[in-house]
């Protein structure tokens, strides 16, 4: 077992090596710390192949593959001031990350957040982010909940949301019962995981406010926020130059959670399911203009025909994307922490959504890291000991947010 382990292993640094070659050649010109960009993605395109080769030998989905691969379960955060317990909110399991001789401020009260891991939906889990939520926990001393969400494919939309928001909600109804003010309690995620935060808040924003205090802030760290227009410059950008994640592989991870129909990525990547929505108000919640002023506001036909096929109508509902919610429905929010990357696909995601919060009123700091890629703030967990300067500064001015609003 352990020689075939060493074989595995040799083979996979082997590809790397090889492929190292080519990756080099497909990164972006800007990219931060291309060197280490090459030895990454190296490695991310050989199980990438690894993965295809599992799917196409009839051993299960890739997706299986890559979840086989991941993190077991463990406690991997070791720090005397940091106590980690696993429990189970309503239903849905948590890992609650409590920092130890801190003094809350509202009468012995500590801040709380809740947090949501990405993966598409699909991937990781909050045993892949301990080490990241720990930081997060240790940098802003409050207690993190980290929500073990139901995945896709197996289990498609709403069933992940429905599970981040059940958990919140007995987070802000439970919250003394943790030592944490209900009033000083917000959400937050990466990638699709800052889509389900962002859903989660949308949704609280609706809920009676004498049942649940209304969130303290949202952070959304490169989110996925829409499956409307996979035509933007940052998604045409992707389709050939990437870092480590294709527009292709993200619109399948949509799918995914939507209604696992693979047969559809080429139809979404073309913009096909939505080229009769063009002249609709939801074309104008995704408007060019917001990346570009230069660009003239789209007007939207506030007659024309919205219809849609019953397997991916849920593209238009806010809590699957929430570049959709209506301009009354962004009023009101909790302020918003929004982080973008230059040469990530979901870069105009996340610029779009943060211009719309603004215009509607809420107060929004949005940061660019312009030489970023997907995925940077957690490389270290992919790799141990590989962590890039520019994610270790990310998080910096995540907690630096988070330990100031809340």
């Amino acid at each position: 077992m352990m020689g075939a382990c060493k074989t595995v292993t040799l083979l996979t640094a082997v590809t790397a090596a090889v492929l190292a070659v080519y990756v080099y050649t497909s990164l972006p010109p800007d990219v931060t710390e291309p060197g280490k960009v090459v030895m990454f993605k190296a490695v991310f395109v050989t199980f990438s192949l690894i993965g295809s080769a599992y799917e196409k030998m009839g051993f299960g989905e890739r997706a299986d593959f890559f979840r086989k691969i991941g993190l077991k379960p463990a406690f991997l955060v070791s720090d005397s001031n940091l106590e980690v317990t696993d429990s189970s909110f309503s239903g849905v399991q948590v890992r609650i990350y409590r920092p130890q001789l801190q003094e809350g401020a509202g009468g012995g009260k500590m801040a709380g957040l809740v947090y949501f891991h990405g993966g598409g939906w699909v991937l990781s889990s909050v045993y892949a982010y301990d080490l990241l939520v720990g930081r997060i926990a240790q940098g802003t001393g409050a207690v993190v909940v980290s929500v073990e969400y139901r995945k896709a494919p197996e289990h498609k939309f709403p069933i992940p949301f429905e599970d981040c928001l059940t958990a919140t909600q007995h987070f802000l109804q439970l919250a003394s019962e943790y030592g944490v003010d209900p009033t000083r309690i917000g959400v937050a995620g990466d990638s699709s995981g800052g889509n389900l935060a962002a859903a989660v808040a949308l949704r609280l924003k609706k809920d009676d406010k004498k049942k649940f205090p209304p969130l303290k802030l949202q952070a959304l760290i490169y989110p996925a926020l829409q499956a409307f227009d996979f035509q933007t410059p940052s998604w045409a950008r992707g389709h050939s130059v990437y870092v480590n994640l294709p527009a292709n592989l993200m619109i399948g991870f949509w799918i995914k959670y939507l209604n696992n129909n693979m047969s559809l990525v080429e139809t979404f990547s073309n913009n096909g399911h939505t080229a009769a929505l063009k002249k609709s108000r939801f074309a104008s919640f995704v408007d060019r203009h917001f990346l570009d002023e230069s660009v003239p506001r789209s007007t939207p036909d506030e007659d024309a025909r919205v219809d849609l096929p019953d397997d991916i109508k849920d593209i238009l509902n806010p809590y699957f994307s929430p570049l959709m919610a209506e301009d009354a429905d962004l009023s009101g929010l909790p302020n918003t922490f929004v982080t973008v990357c230059g040469t990530d696909v979901l870069r105009d995601d996340g610029i779009m959504y943060a211009k719309r919060l603004e215009m509607a009123g809420v107060q929004v700091q949005l940061v660019r890291y312009p030489s970023g890629f997907h995925g940077i703030m957690s490389m270290d967990l992919a790799l141990k000991h590989f962590e890039f300067e520019m994610g270790k500064q990310m998080l910096h001015e995540l907690v630096t947010y988070v330990r100031k609003l809340l």
